[in-house]
């Protein structure tokens, strides 16, 4: 099965902290989807909150041939109708049933009042078919333990990477998996940090080095580069469904498929790279 899904974020904004080409042009989106679908790639993971990133794979014609994951923006106070953007999202792709929304911000259903009614109206929308599954973006542990126990919910989307293994450690992938919550994992290049010589870093990730380096040289032992070992991890846990990666240009998917293709053989376990550090591994917390 393949793992990797491609995540289309750069599609519609010039987005990563690695990122020195801005936002891809529809005419290489076009390229980038056409090579995803010949390698196997099924799946897109979009959302209304990436620029006009639907618009974009809308235009291409081709996201009829592809799954496709998309999510509910943040919400504000008041906000309990969300079918307007499930509507919205399926005519900007293009589409006439998207294969999961999640909620983009989970908050919207732990801390608000109306938190109950977004959710069940997600329900109802999965119910009368214009999708397949619901489910939730979560940043922490701790947000996914209080949807878990309030809500059934078919997916979940989560931060996972060599230096970021929190969902690890606290043995939700298997929890999930036991209950049968498809796993999507993001961020495996930590927005392309772990892609970017140790020199290079912005200086604020300087007191972070020894991490970096700690990574560099585990890839060298290995013999494998930095990008196998970055996605090495999504492969040594069967219950990761999906792996959502990103690239700007065509040239960078065929490494990504490449190097894919030797990551799904790598054994090595890959705790001793943990960093419980959250002004690294939480890219909201940086001060670039």
């Amino acid at each position: 099965m393949m793992k990797l899904a491609l995540g289309t974020v750069q599609f519609g904004l010039d987005y990563g902290v690695s990122n020195s080409q801005g936002q891809v042009c529809p005419n290489e989106v076009t390229k980038i989807l056409s090579l995803a679908k010949q390698a196997g790639i099924n799946t897109l993971d979009t959302a209304p909150a990436y620029g006009d990133s639907e618009q974009v794979l809308g235009a291409t014609r081709l996201t009829q041939q592809f799954s496709i994951v998309s999510k509910i923006p943040a919400l504000n106070n008041n906000e309990i109708d969300i079918e307007h953007y499930v509507k919205s999202s399926l005519q900007h792709l293009n589409i006439k049933k998207l294969s999961a929304v999640l909620f983009h911000q989970v908050q919207d259903i732990i801390s608000s009042t109306h938190a109950k009614k977004r959710f069940n109206a997600l329900v109802k929308l999965k119910e009368q078919g214009k999708i397949t599954k619901i489910g939730i973006s979560v940043y922490s542990p701790a947000q996914l333990e209080y949807c878990f126990g309030h809500y059934q919910f078919d997916i979940v989307q989560l931060p996972l990477n060599c230096f970021d293994q929190r969902f690890i450690q606290t043995n939700w992938l298997q929890k999930l998996s036991d209950s049968g919550i498809e796993i999507h994992c993001r961020s495996l290049f930590l927005q392309g940090l772990l892609l970017m010589e140790p020199e290079k870093l912005p200086t604020y990730f300087n007191p972070f080095k020894k991490h970096f380096h700690r990574f560099i040289n585990i890839a060298k032992q290995l013999n494998i580069s930095p990008l196998c070992l970055a996605l090495a991890i999504g492969h040594q846990y069967n219950s990761i469904e999906k792996m959502v990666i990103g690239c700007c240009n065509i040239k960078q998917l065929s490494e990504i498929i490449s190097a894919n293709a030797v990551a799904k053989e790598i054994k090595k376990d890959l705790s001793s790279l943990t960093c419980e550090n959250e002004n690294l591994i939480i890219p909201s917390n940086w001060h670039l």
